[in-house]
């Protein structure tokens, strides 16, 4: 779910140090800039990447060989422990080639067991060599509502439904009064995390109709976040619209001449997504002597772009 994925990292990028820190269970954690996320050779970004030091240091200095590298990913896809392994592990060769830094991988799982801990250093094998791949799970369903609210730090708050009892009416609406009461946010900020949490506990299986009474609809458009991804989501909505409607056009065409179909063709026509195409179906229906020809023929070919 994008609206899923575009909170989380909205959270991450506003405040990876209270990520870093809750994993690492260490709230002296300070994040000193962040590091390109972008692997090209790895084929895919890696979700935050972060240059770090733990604890202080006399005069504020930071001595080089005290800074590390965070390493961040959100495991939320179904993914077989050696795949996970493998992923971590080229992650954390291609960082450190580049950074030339001790890399500390986190991997937060999102959809964990409740019985397991929530914080836990993992060590899993790949190939047939004895190789290891080490990481620290951060496993949100160990987790209570109270314990995340109570001790957690506030931009993980907004999480509240991914803990093991958290996707209540009730501890929406304490999280929502807890992010309202943050006077060091400003008031676009607490309305982001406020989007964040709505988004979240949709993913969770939270009614709509239960959230909006407990978030409002004007509060929540004080969010660009919401805005933004609320936005996409209509004219996702749209398009989907529009192509359903050529798509039926393409059946009534088909339907008015006495064509059969078949169930097959009939699923492949109202499946199409791509207007274009479905333009091109509903003209060869008027034609064409059998419903298979119709979606048969070659998809038309997409304008080359101007430079």
């Amino acid at each position: 779910m994008e609206s899923f994925d575009q909170s989380l990292k909205y959270l991450l990028q506003h405040a990876p140090a209270d990520f870093i820190g809750f994993g690492l269970g260490d709230a002296t954690v300070r994040v000193l800039a962040p590091v390109p996320s972008v692997l090209p050779a790895r084929g895919r970004d890696v979700d935050g990447a972060y240059l770090f030091a733990r604890g202080s240091a006399p005069g504020g200095g930071i001595a080089e060989e005290h800074k590390r590298v965070a390493h961040l990913e959100m495991h939320r896809r179904h993914q077989s422990a050696e795949d996970l392994a493998v992923d971590v592990a080229e992650a954390q060769i291609r960082l450190f080639r580049r950074e030339r830094r001790l890399v500390v991988s986190q991997v937060w799982d999102l959809y964990g067991d409740a019985n397991a801990p929530v914080l836990e250093e993992r060590t899993l094998p790949y190939g047939e060599g004895g190789s290891r791949s080490v990481y620290l799970r951060v496993n949100l369903r160990g987790l209570g509502c109270d314990e995340l609210l109570g001790r957690g730090p506030p931009a993980l708050w907004p999480l509240v439904a991914l803990t093991r009892d958290g996707a209540g009416e009730a501890t929406i609406e304490r999280t929502r009064d807890a992010i309202e009461g943050r006077s060091t946010w400003t008031s676009a900020e607490r309305a982001d995390h406020l989007a964040v949490l709505w988004f979240v506990a949709e993913a969770e299986g939270v009614p709509g109709k239960l959230m909006r009474t407990v978030l409002s609809e004007e509060r929540l458009m004080e969010s660009e976040l919401y805005k933004s991804i609320f936005g996409k989501g209509e004219a996702r909505g749209e398009a989907r619209g529009e192509a359903r409607g050529e798509a039926k056009s393409v059946l009534a065409v088909l339907a008015a001449r006495g064509i059969p179909v078949s169930e097959v063709v009939r699923e492949r026509v109202l499946g199409c997504t791509d207007i274009a195409t479905l333009d091109v179906w509903v003209r060869r229906a008027a034609l064409a002597s059998t419903a298979a020809a119709v979606v048969r023929a070659k998809a038309p070919a997409r304008p080359a772009r101007k430079a």
